[in-house]
């Protein structure tokens, strides 16, 4: 009997226990299957949208008193007006397949009606997402409003290149503004257009007071190759500058120094082959540990490659031509993403009949159609060697 009675106290201890412990288990795999459903859905809605060339209302999974989604809502605006627009016009490629998402959420902290996730995202990796999508980790905080979670903040690496900022709201263009601004944008100016040095430099007998050198023609196929092979995981022989404000330039001059002909080995790297030694501010070399202003700033990359130079000046040799048509594999494009007169970005064309560009941070492929932001492009043409 004694014992009957202890086990029917353990009972009475253990069953209300086991139901507040069932219940707080239901409760929360509940509630994370309806944040996971909102940010799928987020995403969902966006791609729906980006294919369609449409604007697909994704408000109700946002809280829209924050700045930072009111910019997502604009600037979803803007790229789907801006593809349809081109594609009607028939200016350039336009993607119109959906690619695979992989999600793999490896966090999910509920705190009341506060919520945070650690996301990261799985891609294909030849293909090119729209912007809105970024491989890797991505963090949300959610808040429960009216029975429903929304969206309060997302931080993911290109952040700073497609919603700009989470504190000043943006511009939502109109139609007509837009429509000019493209137009113009696919538009030959030949102001634009010009050379960083003088033709008597590509005849083999330039005179007796020039120095001995030799030019190396820029081979737009290997540079596309260098450019396909790192843009996912970069080459670990050269020091990485995204802790210093952004890889994609230094990538970029990797590329164009393996296009004029540098081999992909430490003894090159070391030995500054297709590269010009120099000062900090003066030279355009790299290696494991840091590289020159003009290696991998993107102000002084432009300025460096494009800025005339004498015929006994080593270095690179490049046209800057008028638009994204004139552009040639292995080509450089230049984004200032909020028109400002000061650029940001540096990206390699890595596929003339689609537009598609590799760039670094965030390491991924882009479509022309879906860079925002003013633009200036250069050809590189050869390395002249002074012997």
């Amino acid at each position: 009997m004694r014992k009957i009675v202890l086990f029917l106290l353990c009972l009475i201890l253990i069953i209300p226990n086991s139901i507040a412990y069932a219940n707080s288990y239901f409760y929360k795999n509940t509630e994370e299957e309806s944040i996971k459903n909102i940010i799928e859905s987020f995403y969902n809605t966006q791609y729906d949208a980006y294919l369609q060339m449409e604007y697909k209302d994704i408000t109700p999974y946002l809280d829209m008193t924050k700045i930072q989604n009111q910019n997502k809502v604009i600037v979803l605006k803007n790229l789907t007006a801006r593809r349809k627009y081109i594609y009607q016009k028939g200016y350039c490629y336009i993607e119109e397949r959906r690619f695979p998402l992989e999600f793999n959420y490896k966090a999910i902290d509920i705190n009341g009606n506060q919520a945070s996730v650690i996301l990261e995202i799985k891609l294909d990796g030849q293909n090119a997402y729209p912007p809105f999508i970024c491989g890797g980790e991505n963090i949300f905080k959610l808040i429960k409003m009216e029975d429903s979670w929304k969206i309060t903040e997302h931080d993911y690496e290109d952040l700073s290149f497609y919603e700009i900022s989470k504190e000043k709201l943006i511009r939502e263009f109109q139609p007509k503004e837009l429509a000019e601004m493209i137009d113009q944008e696919f538009s030959p100016d030949s102001k634009k257009v010009y050379k960083n040095f003088n033709d008597v430099e590509l005849k083999s007998n330039v005179g007796i007071l020039s120095l001995p050198a030799v030019n190396h023609y820029y081979s737009t196929s290997r540079a596309v190759e260098y450019a396909n092979k790192y843009v996912y995981n970069r080459n670990t022989k050269f020091y990485d500058a995204t802790a210093g404000g952004g890889d994609c330039t230094n990538f970029a001059s990797q590329v164009l120094w393996y296009g004029f002909g540098a081999n992909d080995t430490m003894n090159d790297i070391l030995n500054k082959v297709m590269m010009v030694p120099g000062s900090y501010e003066e030279g355009w070399y790299a290696g494991p540990g840091g590289g020159s202003r003009n290696w991998e700033n993107v102000e002084a990359f432009w300025s460096y490659m494009t800025s005339y130079k004498s015929i006994d000046t080593p270095g690179p040799r490049v046209v800057v031509v008028d638009s994204i048509n004139s552009l040639d594999n292995g080509g450089i494009m230049q984004i200032d993403y909020y028109n400002d007169g000061r650029f940001d970005h540096t990206a390699i064309l890595v596929d003339k009949i689609t537009r598609k560009f590799a760039q670094h941070t965030e390491n991924c492929y882009r479509y022309y159609s879906d860079y925002e932001g003013n633009k200036r492009f250069f050809n590189p043409y050869y390395f002249r060697e002074i012997e």
